[in-house]
């Protein structure tokens, strides 16, 4: 979050002014109707990649209640943005900028206020042109080696705004949008026109409380439509399934089968069912290689033989730590095969005694989706009663110490709220002042920190220091803890669930993976809030209102669909006692 996006430079209204007035941690729900004339190519809109929820959290708003602080999602959120400031005055000039639209730029904004007295709608007749920010120094450093423009986008347009007020149950009940756009978006969002005439209306159907009595049942019905579109597309020939072994195309598609198994199994299909017993043996007879596709296939095995209720017992204190499976000769001579499979796969360019990373295939590189993928699967793998080696954990450990970014500004309080605390409605945490450091793709100088990265260090670091909390104390654990909590002080420093967190080009990438990595990092650590932020139920009130009737995730992949149903499920089990 940014802290003011939007800033005006007119008169505003005296202290009477409407306020939003929604429940603490609540969210405005608004059904939309949204067309771009003349019909875009593929009925893509350009520049728009990411999931559109016509939604407003209580949290994306300014302490005062006045406006929205957070960064728009895209440039489909000029007019919400705009609709949704109750400082705009009714009437006389208006001189306002819109901050950082993504594949824009700052769009500076002049024109007219006028209400009609007798329906107390408010019209806005603007007229915006795009202006490119101008980059911190640490975002000068974050863009590394690519030189081009973060938003770079060029042009203006016109913007007539009509929107509908109710000041006294302190809500945006309604509002209409008509664009006349003649822009060109950015390097990273298209490289293209965006003309035409835009209109959006959007009308507010219900406030929802946080956690409202229909919340989970309104879950469960959502896992269970997506479970449908997931078992309904499981058929092992299809062509993303398939295995191409290639020393340069990664297409992981043992991987995609596997994550489609554990995902139906985390939603509860019998593991004896017909449909997953052919995709198992399918997955059986295929030659794995690659480290991704070793990882997914061992959790999907896990999934198949994890106890029922674990993950509460664990939560409740029944039981301290996962509970060791008993799998058929089969699966156990699979588990024993893959398990060696990804230790083979350790990057050769380093002595992996002393750091133990992963690349897809084995050879000398790494990336730190793939070490952690690595990680998932051998810790899935020792459920399986496979001796990993303590060794390999300390090496591991000493990656992610390795490739954690520096800090950036001064330490902060950071308040990790455990996950039964959280569901038990007490509060005995106390925040503690963190450093916020982030992770990237690689090594720090080569890239940024972003989100779904930043959490695929907190899930590897959680990996080893749970499983080196078997093996008793070692020099690491402290330097562990730490690199953990200054990974969610990170987190929460940047936090969203509308995009990947990051620097705004790279915010359109990977979004389902964000929140399944999301999911993953809070649950090893059994986080259930990260200080005010419940990045649960926004994450699954978000993927909630852009579920379809068919119970696809808007324009989800199956891929994308099996993540989605995933972080719904809370389907990753804590390896941690608790936040520590």
């Amino acid at each position: 979050m940014r802290a003011l996006p939007l800033f005006l430079f007119a008169a505003v209204l005296p202290a009477q002014q409407a306020r939003w007035q929604l429940p603490p941690g609540g969210v405005a729900v608004y059904t939309a109707d949204e067309a771009l004339e003349p019909d875009p190519p593929g009925g893509r809109l350009p520049g728009c990649p990411l999931p559109h929820a016509t939604i407003l959290f209580q949290s994306e708003l300014h302490p005062s209640g006045s406006h929205v602080v957070a960064d728009p999602a895209d440039w489909r959120w000029i007019a919400p943005h705009l609709a949704f400031d109750l400082r705009l005055p009714g009437k006389g000039p208006i001189k306002a900028r819109l901050s950082r639209v993504p594949g824009l730029g700052n769009l500076e904004l002049t024109g007219t206020a006028a209400t009609d007295a007798a329906t107390g709608v408010q019209t806005f007749e603007l007229r915006f042109q795009v202006q490119e920010p101008v980059l911190d120094t640490e975002e000068k450093k974050q863009r590394g080696r690519d030189s081009r423009p973060w938003f770079g986008g060029d042009g203006g347009g016109s913007l007539r705004l009509e929107r509908t007020v109710d000041a006294t149950a302190g809500v945006v009940q309604a509002f209409t949008a008509r664009f006349e756009l003649n822009l060109t978006l950015g390097p990273h969002h298209g490289l293209g026109p965006l003309k035409g005439t835009f209109t959006q209306s959007w009308q507010l159907e219900t406030v929802r409380e946080r956690r409202g009595r229909d919340f989970q049942a309104r879950v469960d019905q959502a896992i269970q439509d997506a479970a449908e579109v997931i078992e309904h597309e499981l058929q092992p020939d299809r062509p993303e399934f398939a295995t191409r072994h290639s020393p340069t195309e990664h297409t992981c598609g043992e991987g995609h089968l596997a994550l489609t198994i554990q995902t139906l199994l985390a939603a509860e299909r019998p593991r004896d069912g017909p449909a997953l017993q052919a995709a198992f043996a399918e997955l059986h007879r295929r030659e794995i290689r690659e480290t991704y596709s070793l990882a997914v296939a061992l959790l999907a095995t896990d999934q198949a033989f994890a106890p029922p209720l674990e993950r509460d017992n664990l939560l409740r204190g029944v039981i301290e730590r996962p509970t060791p499976r008993q799998l058929p000769p089969e699966h156990a001579a699979k588990v024993a095969e893959w398990s060696q499979r990804l230790l083979q796969n350790r990057d050769q360019g380093v002595d992996a005694a002393y750091r133990s990373r992963w690349w897809y295939l084995a050879g000398s590189g790494f990336d730190n989706s793939n070490t952690q993928y690595a990680l998932f699967g051998l810790f899935a793998a020792s459920l399986a009663r496979q001796d990993i080696g303590r060794g390999v954990w300390l090496a591991a450990g000493e990656h992610w110490l390795s490739v954690q970014h520096p800090a950036i500004g001064a330490a902060r309080s950071l308040e990790l709220v455990p996950l039964a605390e959280l569901d038990a409605g007490k509060r005995t945490s106390a925040g503690r002042s963190t450093k916020a450091r982030g992770f990237g793709y690689t090594l720090p100088g080569d890239g940024p920190a972003y989100g779904s990265m930043t959490c695929a260090g907190i899930a590897g670091l959680s990996l080893c220091r749970g499983a080196l909390d078997l093996h008793g104390k070692t020099p690491l654990d402290q330097k562990l803890d730490a690199a953990i909590r200054e990974g969610f002080a990170w987190l929460a420093a940047h936090r969203s669930v509308r995009w990947n967190p990051g620097p705004p080009p790279l915010r359109h990438h990977h979004f389902f993976y964000w929140l399944y990595s999301l999911d993953r990092a809070c649950e090893l650590s059994r986080v259930g809030r990260i200080d005010d932020w419940d990045w649960y139920w926004e994450g699954a009130e978000l993927l909630l209102a852009i579920q379809d009737h068919n119970g696809r995730f808007g324009e989800a992949q199956l891929e994308e669909q099996c993540f989605a149903l995933l972080f719904l499920k809370k389907a990753q089990l804590p390896v941690l006692t608790g936040p520590r």
